[in-house]
């Protein structure tokens, strides 16, 4: 009961939802990760008819580098009557809610779609306006405030399905996500991908995507920061609530979501390229952490915590602490302080000098996780 949440009137079993992209073109991917303790899923951004050029996804369709990734996800290879016929009552058999996830680009097809899938018993309709790539070569419908109000007075007025809209960074980030509040949204899901950005193969001087002009949007652990920013400052701004996504690939990285706003969670690349077992190592972790922490009960505790202790500046702290039975005496350590303030003693345990600074690098680099960095 303790990893239980909800959006609005939608309940969740963990916090832990299943992202829309190539690998919810069809249930096969979700039903496999329903095991390990994801909660639900939104489907591909559906489209009643899919240009020639959107029918295929341009390959490579993913340019991974560490643990994040461009991809070109841009494409519809299965009908989206597949959803209508059978894929949505493969994942209703299993007790989760199912998101439906619009393109929209095209308010006709949206309507349609909606009033088709009512008649299902959806649980929501997650509204994209935000695809980075895709932004980029059509409109901008991310800061397009004017779209913003035509495709939300229109889809409201048709259905009493909750809304979500998908929204990424911007600088009018709030200022579109209040928009989508007064106008009737339920929830607002952030950050889409980011950007388009660019990889490119050395060894032939061509993009590392398949797309025409090699762009895409950037996902995983590389976005992370900037996902968790733009919660917190929805979180401030919203009473609607939050569904962050953006680098999701553990349970602290869940945890941080929560803090800063989040009422529940998507994850895309993490899974795409872990397989659909993270989700069971999220949920363990989520688990461990409530083991270890008593002071809270369940993820609901943890819903905006850090929205108080983020309002004053803080100008001095103390400094990190070596976890002497975990030093291996690296010197990673070492070459990491820029104030020279680390050694390593004889016995080959780092120290801490006194003219640290409290930079905390130290903590961020070593392997074996031996210092502790204080807030």
């Amino acid at each position: 009961m303790r990893l239980n949440t909800q959006i609005g009137s939608i309940k969740l079993q963990t916090p832990l939802l299943l992202a829309s992209g190539y690998i919810t073109e069809t249930p096969e991917f979700f039903l496999r990760a329903r095991p390990h303790g994801c909660s639900g899923m939104v489907t591909r951004s559906l489209r009643m008819q899919t240009p020639p050029d959107r029918s295929r996804v341009p390959s490579p369709r993913y340019a991974v580098f560490g643990n994040s990734m461009l991809n070109c996800e841009w494409g519809n290879e299965k009908p989206w009557t597949d959803w209508r016929d059978f894929n949505a009552s493969q994942v209703k058999t299993t007790g989760c809610p199912i998101i439906i996830s619009l393109s929209g680009r095209n308010l006709t097809d949206c309507c349609e779609l909606i009033q088709i899938f009512d008649r299902l018993g959806v649980d929501a309709y997650e509204i994209n306006i935000s695809c980075s790539h895709s932004g980029a070569l059509h409109g901008n419908l991310n800061v397009d405030s004017l779209y913003l109000q035509q495709i939300m007075k229109k889809i409201r007025g048709i259905t009493t399905t909750q809304i979500w809209i998908k929204l990424s960074y911007s600088t009018q980030l709030v200022t579109m996500a209040k928009l989508a509040e007064e106008l009737g949204a339920n929830a607002i899901v952030c950050t889409n991908s980011i950007g388009p950005g660019l990889l490119i193969d050395t060894k032939t001087a061509k993009p590392k995507l398949g797309i025409k002009g090699g762009g895409g949007g950037t996902t995983g652990e590389a976005i992370f920061p900037i996902a968790l920013w733009c919660v917190s400052q929805l979180s401030q701004a919203l009473t609607i609530p939050i569904v962050g996504s953006g680098g999701i690939s553990t349970a602290d990285k869940v945890i941080q979501m929560m803090m800063a706003g989040a009422s529940a969670v998507q994850m895309y690349t993490a899974p795409a390229l872990k397989g659909p077992e993270i989700f069971g190592d999220i949920t363990k972790g989520l688990n461990g952490f409530f083991t270890e922490n008593q002071d809270y009960s369940s993820i609901r505790d943890l819903i905006g915590l850090t929205t108080a202790k983020m309002q004053q500046h803080q100008f001095s702290s103390p400094h990190p602490v070596v976890l002497e039975k975990r030093c291996i005496g690296c010197g990673i350590c070492v070459k990491a302080c820029a104030f020279e303030a680390m050694s390593i003693s004889q016995q080959g345990i780092a120290i801490i000098g006194d003219n640290c600074k409290s930079c905390n690098a130290c903590s961020g680099v070593c392997p074996e996780k031996a210092i502790q960095a204080t807030y």
